[in-house]
């Protein structure tokens, strides 16, 4: 267990400039792709949460939001939320084939293959800054302004990051050895969307049956933390030593996602081509 995980740490650390590289040359060749290249990049996700406002916050009247006592209007509610997902989704969902989609340069030269899962993160991360400048434009429409505690995202951003690598460096592995597993991915996104804090609470009330437990449930998903870290700096001024029992418990999560992901990783780093 110790080996392979130093084996990756010390693939990823040496090869920092190699990820660096291959998130730059991928994210240009996306814009490449477009005749408008980087306007998508911000029209992309504002589409999203127009729609999803429209479709929330005006047709279901869902006009705001208390937590804590502290009221929130939706649409800088869904935003911030929002921001999160558009991040963590599309680097689970592509890092299921980080390995896969380099066949072409994995057969040709001797390749750090664990590298791979975090150039798809660190590509998606210039799109969550794009997000979140349009996030940050629209709390100052709204009347919330930048503070010391907003400080606090950079954290939550970092635990992001960890969390979509090791779940990136799980599913690199298994999607070369059962492709089917990218489109069960997928559609499990779609499903966690809706039982994460993105578009509503996702707090069961009393009346419904084995609430308690559901709470525990949704609360017991990691994208819970991050999500709602996000507002806790924002709107809640909440840091992360306000919850030192649910922060110990996403970390020992990921702890164990990454281990199980580079033994994976270590285990067939020589088969990758055999797979092929």
């Amino acid at each position: 267990m110790l080996k392979s995980v130093t084996y990756v740490l010390k693939e990823n650390l040496s090869n920092l400039y190699r990820i660096y590289s291959i998130s730059k040359y991928e994210l240009l060749g996306d814009m490449r792709d477009s005749k408008f290249g980087i306007f998508w990049n911000f029209a992309s996700p504002a589409i999203q949460v127009f729609t999803y406002w429209l479709v929330f916050g005006i047709a279901w009247g869902r006009n705001a939001v208390t937590y804590r006592g502290i009221t929130v209007s939706y649409l800088p509610w869904l935003v911030v939320g929002f921001a999160c997902w558009w991040y963590i989704r599309p680097c689970i969902t592509e890092g299921c084939s980080a390995v896969f989609s380099k066949t072409n340069v994995i057969t040709k030269m001797k390749f750090p293959v664990s590298v791979l899962p975090a150039t798809v993160c660190l590509k998606e991360l210039f799109n969550h800054w794009i997000m979140m400048i349009i996030t940050i434009v629209t709390l100052m429409l709204c009347g919330y302004y930048p503070n010391w505690n907003w400080l606090w995202i950079l954290y939550y951003m970092f635990c992001a990051f960890m969390l979509a690598e090791a779940i990136g460096l799980v599913l690199s592995v298994l999607t070369m050895l059962w492709r089917d597993v990218k489109k069960f991915i997928t559609s499990i996104m779609r499903m966690l969307m809706y039982f994460s804090p993105i578009l509503w609470t996702c707090e069961f009330k009393s009346h419904v049956p084995f609430h308690s437990l559901l709470n525990k449930l949704v609360k017991a998903n990691p994208v819970y933390y991050i999500i709602q870290g996000y507002r806790d700096a924002v709107f809640y001024g909440r840091s992360v030593l306000n919850h030192p029992v649910i922060t110990l418990y996403f970390w020992c999560l990921v702890l164990v996602i990454f281990i199980i992901g580079c033994a994976l990783m270590y285990k067939f780093k020589k088969k990758f081509i055999d797979m092929i």
